[in-house]
Parts: structure tokens; sequence; C-alpha cells
């Protein structure tokens, strides 16, 4: 990799750790109970009231550069800020966490597909033995080492909205390989939040209209603050950026840090048990990411120079 795209794979690093994140504080403030499209506008209002005020000049100097590319600004504003986390939220009101995070590790596969298909990009063997090592260590990680939890699995309603989250992310990140050079980066996500929040405010108040309102108490404005500042604002800004420096496949790898990400910081800050499958997990997702994004020989040819 060069220095460019590591800078790229670290913001996609700490973007998984800030939506790892999300996963601990949403499992200490009861989230099942909260209205999904709720939780998902109220994320995204404290995003927009964060970024507006620091990027209002930078889109103004884009403004004619962003009406050129409007369609393009809407799909990413809708597949990244409207649809994925709505679908998300909801998937989780009637399937597990384990399901969903199992659903999640298809990501790479999702895109290597995605680039196969729609942009001819060949799939090579290297890209394969990372993707399987890749979810391999995502699967041991969430199903904390017990493999027959596997056959315990069933199909519900929420593991196909969940799959559609998941497809939306992959989506996503497909598309940000089209993003037009000259538009920056900032002004792009901050374009897309304001598009996709537009398109929240009709669910949101059909949502309301129907007896499932939002409600506030200690735990759901110290959720929706981590979601709006880091799971929204930082995350979703360094996941933007990096995916624009390294390209979407070897974004679908890095995103199998979340699963790892989640883990440790459970262990960190709700004070559960380290153990062997975190070790193994977390070693075999990062030689899936090693495998596939790094080149045979890279490493010696970077010593010898």
């Amino acid at each position: 990799m060069t220095r460019h795209a590591l800078l790229g794979a670290a913001f996609i690093a700490v973007a998984m750790l800030f939506w790892g994140g999300n996963t601990t504080i949403g499992r200490f403030a009861m989230t099942t109970d909260l209205p999904p499209i709720g939780v998902n506008f109220w994320r995204w209002t404290i995003a927009l009231a964060i970024l507006l005020p620091l990027y209002a000049p930078t889109l103004w100097r884009q403004r004619a550069l962003l009406r050129r590319h409007w369609v393009y600004c809407v799909c990413i504003g809708l597949v990244g800020v409207t649809c994925f986390n709505s679908f998300y939220y909801v998937g989780l009101q009637s399937t597990t966490a384990v399901q969903g995070s199992l659903i999640a590790a298809l990501l790479p596969l999702m895109i290597l597909v995605l680039g196969a298909v729609y942009a001819g990009t060949g799939i090579t063997g290297r890209q394969i033995g990372g993707l399987v090592l890749s979810i391999g260590g995502a699967v041991l990680v969430v199903v904390r080492g017990d493999l027959a939890v596997l056959r315990t699995l069933t199909l519900n309603p929420g593991d196909f909205w969940c799959l559609a989250a998941v497809l939306c992310w992959a989506v996503q990140t497909f598309m940000l390989r089209y993003k037009p050079p000259e538009m920056d980066v900032m002004a792009l996500v901050v374009a897309s939040v304001g598009l996709g929040w537009l398109a929240l405010l009709p669910a949101y108040a059909v949502e309301t209209a129907l007896g499932d309102a939002m409600r506030f108490d200690r735990d759901t404005l110290l959720m929706v603050g981590y979601l709006g500042l880091f799971a929204s604002v930082i995350a979703f800004s360094l996941y933007n950026a990096g995916v624009v420096r390294v390209g979407s496949a070897s974004a679908g790898y890095l995103g199998n840090l979340f699963p790892v990400f989640s883990a440790l910081l459970a262990v960190v800050f709700l004070g559960e048990a380290i153990a062997w499958y975190h070790a193994t997990g977390g070693v075999l997702v990062l030689g899936g990411i090693y495998l596939a994004t790094v080149p045979p020989g890279a490493l010696r040819r970077r010593s010898a120079a």
C-alpha cells in the first residue's frame, strides 16, 4: 500500500472502532424498544447540526459542482443515510445481534460481486483467500468461538432487513469509486447527509403518527448523542474519505474489523473477559485484509528501496 492508501485504511479502521462503540452503547442503553426510524432521524439530525456550520463554506464553493452531480449525491444520501441505518435498526427488532453481525460480515463479498458485475473487475485468488479468512475471523468473534451456534440459527424477517441494510452499505461503498475527482469529500458527506435526512422526514412523521414516538430519557440521549457525533459525523466522514483512498474492495475487507472492535470494547467498557476467539478471530481478519490488499513481495520491495 502507498502512504496515501495506508492513511485511508487508518481512516476506515477508526470508523470501524466508532461503529463498534455503537454496539457497546446499544447494549448499555437497551435500544430494542426504540422506534428504528426515530433513532435514525435524530442521529442524523445531530450530525447535520454539527456538519452544516463547519462545512457551509465548502458547500457554497462547490455548489455548482454539487448541482451538476445532484443525482449522485441523492443516491449516496439515500443508500448511506436514509436506508442503511433504518433497515438495520428495523432488522434488529426481530433478529438477534449475532445474526445481524454475521450478515454484516458479508460486506466484502457483496462489494467484490458488485465490482465484478458492474465494473468488470476480476477477482483474484488472493482476494478469495482474504475473503475466506476475514469472514471466518469475523464469524469466530461473533459466535464467541462456539461454531455450534451456527446450527441453531433460523431465518426470520429481520434477517432480510439486515441483509438489505448491508447491501445498501456495499452499494454506497461501491459508488464512492465514482466520486468526481474535483468534488471535496466533505462537501459530498454534508450534501448526502442533508439529502438523506430530508428523505427521513416523511418516514419519521408516519412512524410517529402511528404511535411509535421517540422517547427521550438519559439512556436514549446518551445513545443518540454518541450516534450523532462519533458514529455519524466522525465515522461516516472518515469512512467515505478512506474508501476514496483505498478503493471499495479494500474497504470491504476492513469492514470486518467491526465485530473485532465491538468485542474488544465490550472487554474494556463492559468488563467482559478476553478469550482465545478474540485473538484468533482478530488475527484471521487482519490476515485476510493483508492477503487481499497487499501485493506479493510488496514488503520486500519497500525494504529494498
